[in-house]
Formats: C-alpha cells, structure tokens, sequence
C-alpha cells in the first residue's frame, strides 16, 4: 500500500512540474520571441539575414550545453542523497578549462566559419563568446534539474530571457549592430552561472560521499546525439539561398514557436526518468508525448485559423510570402519535436543507436539544400522531407523500444 502511495505521489509530483514548466514556459517562449520578432520587425532584411545565419551557428555551438546539462542531470539525479559539492567544484574547474580550449580553436577556424556561414568575420569574436558560455552555463541547471528544483529553474529562466530581451532593445535603440543580440544569447545565462551556482544547496557534509565524475565519453556521445538532433531546424539557416534567407528566417522563427513550446517539458522528463526504474519510465514518457503533442497542434490550430494576421502582426506586413507555409510548417515542428522527445528519453537508457541514422539524415539535409534551393518553397520542401524521414525513423524506435520491454516482461 505504502509502495503504491508513494507511486502516485511521485506522478502528481511530476504531473506538477509539468504544468510549472508549461505555466512559466509559455511566458519564457513568449518572451524570446517578441525578442526574435522585434528583430525582424526592427532589423533590415540584410541585417536580418545575417542574424539568422548567426543564430544557426549560434545554435550549434549550444549543443554541448544540452549535453552537458543532460549529463550532470543524469549524475545529480543518480546521486542526490550523496553530497555533490566536490562534484560542483570540479565539474565547474574542468568545464571551464574546455571552454576556453574550444573557444580558442573557434577563433582560430574563424575565417572558415565565416565563410561557409556567409557572415563579417566581425560577428566571430562574439559567436566564439557565446560557445565558451554555452560550455559553462548549464551547470547550475544541470543541478537544478537533478534536484528536480523546476520551480526555481523556471524562474531563473524567465529572468535570462527579460536580460536577454532588455539587452537587445539597449542595442537597437542605439543603433548598433548584431554584436549586443548576439551576446544576449550568452550573458544571461553566465550571471546566472556567477550568482545561482554558489548558493546551490548540494547536501550535508556529514554525509559519506563517493567520488562522482563527469563521464566524458557519455557528455561526448550526448554531444553527437544532440548535435544531430538540432541540425534540422539549424543547418538550414545557414545553407538556404541567401537570396530567400530573411523570409524563411521568418517562417523558421514561427516554426520555433511550436517547437520550442512542445519540448518545454523535456528537462522535466529527463529529471523524472533518471529518478525512475526501466519498468516505470515508459508511463512518464506516454504522459510526457501526450503533452508534447498537444503543445504543438494547438499552436499549428491557431496558426491555421489566423495564418494572414499572424503574419501582418508579427512581422509588421513584412515576409507575408511564408503565409501559405506556417501551418504545415507547425505540424512538421510538432513532429519534430515528438522525435526530440522520444531520443531524449532513450539517452537515459544510454542508448545511441541513433546517431548513425540522424548522421545520414544531416548529408541527406545537405544534398536536398544542394540541389534543391532556389526559392522559399524549395527549402519548406527539403524540411518537410528531413522531418517526415526522421519521424518515421523515430516511430520505429519507439515501437521497438516498448516491444522491447515487453519483451522482457513476457
């Protein structure tokens, strides 16, 4: 009986946080895309374009952030009975030593990257910053999800995002260039870093403790995983036709919205099934789907509705050729963002079976783009393809997963 109360406890517990993060998420997207709409309302096209072309290396060079957070979530979550303060210290010391070794390198391959990106080499520097902090900035959340503190995380994250959003506005009035809305993706999140970090509580030192390490080949092979699992909606900023690039920017950013709305609840998960047995994880992850999927339809519902006043309110008459596109485009962010959900809960079971499969879907990204774009239907068509194939692939591993453990039940 007593096994049976603490079960349902333990789902309300999870069903709670879930609608923290969706409550304080929706406000948190909300925010960070009135920042990426006052963009383009008050951007140039051609300032536009550029930003777009930096956000999509900007993204790329987060993947380790999501990577690392996913693995101290693992290890906090694993061990939170334990005192974690050595693990604190020594996980921030090594973090920052690799921060400052990729970002060194970055500089140096930057005339590469600008480019193959098709950006002034003066937006380096900046993109080099924002890949030292996307290193060290998901420490204290890391943390925070392993402790499951969602409530606390999700404040810290609606406060990055009025940071980030104040920084911007600063910039644009004054006139100046992308350089400040490219650091407002960074600079949040390391004050973060300097003032929450510390004040973690991590357990009492009276408590026997294990020495507990950062697995650097798991951080490595959640690196591929999350690096392949956002080149997608990433890589297509940079290789679509610069002729087409401030209008499909447009519709990626709409895009975003459902996508990025649908996997607020991803950290949640993560937290939840670290803390769980295999036998109880595959419940959390249906409930977690459930409200995946219904995040992005309801969106892509609304977008089809109002397709023609979304357009005109948010970008201001601007970019009103992507209308035909959004709302196929929701739906394909929606679908997407149920494969997220569906890998990332298989990262638990430290399986990467997967990577093969997504790194065949990058060159075939790549080979659409070289051969197909030449307008903005070309490049929604070549997205539309790597978000059906990627579904279908992630059906498979999904069914296979639970049949799986059926399996091992029957």
């Amino acid at each position: 009986m007593n096994i049976i109360k603490k079960y349902f406890n333990s789902e309300s517990t999870f069903l709670k946080n879930i609608l923290i993060t969706i409550l304080i998420g929706v406000l948190v997207h909300f925010l960070s895309y009135v920042f990426n709409i006052y963009l383009a309302r008050n951007l140039g096209g051609e300032d536009f374009g550029l930003y777009n072309a930096a956000i999509g290396i900007i993204y790329l060079v987060q993947i380790p952030a999501i990577a690392i957070q996913t693995a101290i979530t693992k290890k906090v979550a694993q061990k939170k009975d334990f005192n974690l303060t050595k693990f604190k210290i020594s996980s921030t010391l090594q973090l920052t030593g690799i921060a400052i070794v990729l970002s060194v390198i970055f500089l140096l391959f930057g005339d590469t990257v600008a480019n193959v990106a098709n950006i002034p080499k003066q937006y380096i520097l900046p993109l080099a910053f924002a890949l030292f902090g996307a290193i060290l900035s998901p420490i204290p959340k890391g943390f925070l999800l392993g402790l499951e503190k969602i409530f606390t995380l999700n404040i810290l994250l609606l406060i990055e995002t009025i940071l980030k959003f104040g920084m911007a506005y600063f910039a644009l009035s004054k006139g100046m260039d992308i350089t400040i809305p490219i650091l407002a993706n960074v600079i949040p999140s390391l004050l973060t870093l300097l003032l929450v970090l510390p004040v973690i509580k991590t357990g009492s030192v009276k408590i026997p403790t294990e020495k507990i390490k950062i697995q650097y080949k798991a951080v490595i092979l959640l690196f591929f995983t999350f690096l392949l699992l956002n080149t997608p909606f990433t890589l297509d900023l940079i290789l679509v036709n610069p002729d087409v690039r401030a209008s499909y920017g447009a519709l990626s950013l709409v895009g975003k919205i459902v996508y990025f709305a649908s996997i607020t609840t991803a950290g949640v998960m993560i937290a939840r099934l670290a803390n769980q047995k295999a036998e109880i994880r595959k419940k959390t992850l249906m409930i977690s789907l459930i409200f995946t999927a219904f995040t992005g339809l309801a969106i892509s519902a609304v977008y089809f509705l109002f397709t023609e006043q979304i357009v005109d309110i948010v970008f201001k008459g601007m970019y009103l050729e992507i209308a035909p596109y959004i709302t196929m485009y929701g739906i394909a962010m929606t679908v997407y963002a149920v494969s997220y959900m569906v890998i990332n809960s298989l990262l638990i079971e430290d399986s990467y079976a997967h990577i093969i499969v997504l790194t065949l879907l990058a060159i075939l990204q790549v080979l659409l783009f070289a051969f197909n774009n030449d307008s903005l239907q070309d490049a929604f068509m070549n997205q539309m393809i790597v978000y059906g194939i990627m579904f279908i692939f992630v059906l498979i591993i999904l069914i296979f997963y639970i049949f799986k453990k059926n399996g091992k039940k029957s």
